[in-house]
This record gives C-alpha cells, sequence and structure tokens, in this order.
C-alpha cells in the first residue's frame, strides 16, 4: 500500500476518534477525557500538516515542523490524561514551560535531514519517550482494570515500535530495508492509535462506574445516617417514636405471632432537677435513666423515647409480671447519680407501668395501657410522698417528739 494512502487512512481513524472523544466530552466531564481530546485534536492537526507537506514542497519545512510539534502536544497530553486518572493531577501553568522545548525540536527536526524519513526515525524516539510515560503513568493507577491493562499494552507496543523504527533506519547502510517499511508503519500506527482509541473510552467508561458506585455508596450511607437521625433520639440514643410505627408496619404482615410486654417510664420529678439544677442536668437525668433502663432488660428488647422524660419498652416473649421484677433493681440503680457538672449527687425515682401484648397489632393500645398504669403508680407514689412529708411535719410539732 502506498505510504500516502495509509497516511489518508490513518487520518480518517484519528479524526474519527477525535469526533468520538468530543462528543463523549459533552456528557463525561472528567478531566482525562478533556486532556485527551486535546492529544487527539493535537494528532489530527499533525496529520493534515503531514499529508499537506507531500503534496507542497515548497513549504513543507514549516508543515513538517506543525506536524512534530502537533505530534509532541498529542504525547503530552496523553501523558497528562494518563496521570489524571486518579483525579489527583492537573496541569498547572508552570507545565506551559514544556512547550518551549517541544518548540524547539519541532523547528529543528525538518532541517536535521533532507531527507523526511530521517528526521522521523529521530522524532520516533521521542515519541517513544511519551508513549513510555504514559505507559508508567497507567501502570501507577490504583485500580487496575480491563481498560487499564488494555492501554498499558498498546502504549508499550507503540514505544518499543517507535525505538524500533529509529533503529531501522540507523542501520539501513548496513541492511537493506523494504521500502513498504513506511506504509507498513502507518498501518501498524493505525491499529495502534485505534485500540488506543478503545482502551481510553473503556477506561473513562469503568471510571465512570466507579465514581458511580462510589457516589452511591456515599448516597447509601448518608441515607442511613438520616435514617439514624429519624429513628434514633439523638439525646438518648433510644429509638423514636417514628422508628416505633416503622417497628409496627415492617411486623404487622408476618405470620408468626409476637408476644410479651410493654413498660412504659416516666422521670418523677424532673422539672425540680431543671429549676435546681438546670437543663443540662436535666438532661443527664434523662440520660442516665435510659442507661438504668438498659442496664436491666435484655440485648433483644426496644427501647423508645416517647416524648420528653417519657419512654417506654418492648420486651419479646416476656411476661410483665416478670418485667416487673427485673424493674425493681433501677431505683437502686438510680441512687447518688452524677448529673455533670453539679457537685452533688442526686436519687432519681421513676415511675412505671408494664401490661401484656399478645399481637403486634395491639401495640399501640398496650403503650395507651402500660401507661395509665404508670401514671396511677406516679400519683400513688406522689400522695406517699406528700402524707409522709405532712407526717413528718406533724410530728416535728409536737413537743418532746
Amino acid at each position: 500500500m502506498d505510504s500516502k494512502v495509509s497516511l489518508i487512512i490513518q487520518l480518517n481513524g484519528v479524526f474519527l476518534l477525535t469526533v468520538l472523544s468530543l462528543f463523549l466530552g459533552r456528557s463525561l466531564k472528567l478531566t482525562s477525557l478533556k486532556y485527551w481530546t486535546v492529544s487527539w485534536l493535537s494528532l489530527s492537526f499533525a496529520l493534515i500538516c503531514l499529508r499537506l507537506a507531500f503534496d507542497q514542497p515548497q513549504i513543507s519545512a514549516l508543515l513538517f515542523t506543525y506536524y512534530f510539534f502537533g505530534q509532541y502536544v498529542f504525547g503530552y497530553m496523553l501523558v497528562a490524561g494518563c496521570r489524571s486518572l486518579d483525579g489527583s493531577y492537573t496541569l498547572q501553568a508552570r507545565s506551559e514551560s514544556w512547550i518551549i522545548p517541544l518548540v524547539i525540536v519541532a523547528l529543528g527536526l525538518p532541517f536535521v535531514s533532507a531527507e523526511f524519513a530521517q528526521a522521523y526515525a529521530i522524532h520516533s524516539l521521542f515519541m517513544a519517550c511519551f508513549f513510555g510515560a504514559a505507559f508508567l503513568a497507567m501502570n501507577r493507577l490504583s485500580t487496575v482494570s480491563f481498560g487499564s491493562r488494555l492501554m498499558r499494552t498498546v502504549l508499550s507496543i507503540l514505544a518499543v515500535h517507535s525505538v524500533i523504527y529509529f533503529a531501522l533506519f540507523q542501520i539501513r547502510g548496513y541492511v537493506s530495508i523494504p521500502s513498504e517499511i513506511a506504509a507498513l508503519s502507518a498501518t501498524l500506527d493505525l491499529v495502534l492509535q485505534t485500540t488506543l482509541g478503545c482502551g481510553m473510552v473503556i477506561v473513562l467508561l469503568e471510571k465512570v462506574l466507579t465514581d458511580y458506585q462510589s457516589a452511591n455508596d456515599d448516597l447509601r450511607l448518608t441515607q442511613k445516617r438520616l435514617e439514624d437521625l429519624v429513628h434514633k433520639d439523638p439525646l438518648t440514643a433510644a429509638f423514636t417514636r417514628h422508628a416505633f410505627y416503622g417497628f409496627v408496619h415492617k411486623n404487622a404482615g408476618k405470620e408468626s405471632a409476637v408476644s410479651g410486654c410493654i413498660g412504659f417510664f416516666d422521670i418523677d420529678d424532673l422539672k425540680t432537677i431543671n429549676d435546681r439544677f438546670g437543663h443540662t442536668a436535666g438532661d443527664m437525668a434523662i440520660r442516665s435513666v435510659v442507661r438504668g433502663i438498659r442496664e436491666i432488660i435484655r440485648g433483644e428488647d426496644l427501647i423508645y423515647r416517647w416524648g420528653g422524660d417519657e419512654f417506654f419498652v418492648i420486651m419479646i416473649s416476656m411476661s410483665s409480671e416478670m418485667a416487673e421484677v427485673r424493674m425493681s433493681r433501677l431505683e437502686g440503680i438510680l441512687r447518688n447519680v452524677k448529673l455533670g457538672e453539679v457537685t452533688e449527687t442526686v436519687s432519681l425515682a421513676v415511675s412505671w407501668g408494664f401490661t401484656d401484648f399478645t399481637d403486634i397489632t395491639a401495640l399501640e393500645e398496650a403503650i395507651e395501657t402500660a401507661d395509665r398504669q404508670m401514671y396511677e403508680r406516679k400519683r400513688q407514689r406522689k400522695e406517699r410522698r406528700e402524707l409522709t412529708t405532712e407526717l413528718n411535719s406533724h410530728f416535728e410539732l409536737i413537743p418532746g417528739l
């Protein structure tokens, strides 16, 4: 095949890769794609200049300079795209200083020899350096994929091919080299460049997929945190009302029977603690009560904050009588509690009520029953405290006592 025909075919292939990169850039906002699009545009410009140089010998030196410079920009942006795949590299203003030596080499190469093939052989060494640098950049990627392996393979072949081309032209005075070598080289370049372009597309799609999966994982984590905020009380880490209704809805359709007991709790005289020591101490009291309840319930039991200083627990497969026995330890746990910066200790009192339930749909009714029992206990405790206070006052008034 004639070398000019091979060049036209190569130009068509590179042009298609350039168009593909431009279209991908409309959808994929990736730094690597931006650099690679510039590289394919530069290569297209270089090949156009080379084709024109063969038909315009009077300005061939200038066109060869444009060709070499376009090729070097292609190589430089190829390396930049490979380095930016991990997302930690972008071209800086100081990177423009690399343009100066590239321009000098591009200006000087057409005058190295009257024969373009000799200048091209030297040029091949520079391109081998670019392909080698791109290969090393791909080799440093933290994630290895099919696309990256394909690109590394093609880049290594391109580097070796460029070195071999240079070596062949250095020994052509001693060894007969077929004239078709240039045409074969252009054809091989087309195949390798097309494969390289396919590898780039695969790598970019793999990166988009990886970024999507990462964003999806972050979204799931954020969703879980939001659910925790909705389902867990930030003060006590107990479940909320919303979580309770979610629990009921989740278990309502299950065929297996769920039974147990509901315990409703309310802190006695919390307002007195708030008035005397402040709301921070009141919050500490609420935390202490929840911590105390957790100490005496089982790991599988669920504790919910109903509102303010009211809590309830769901104790599966446990009767209210057994639960009441467990609760008898609570006031001992809450005796002489330290409330943050408050110097003196405080003994906390909690009123509770327990009732059994035999079905998950009866939970809300059981909560209301336990709530009434709790308030009845609370009323009785208050009456006993008032009676005790009244009797103490009465005895203090009796002389000799």
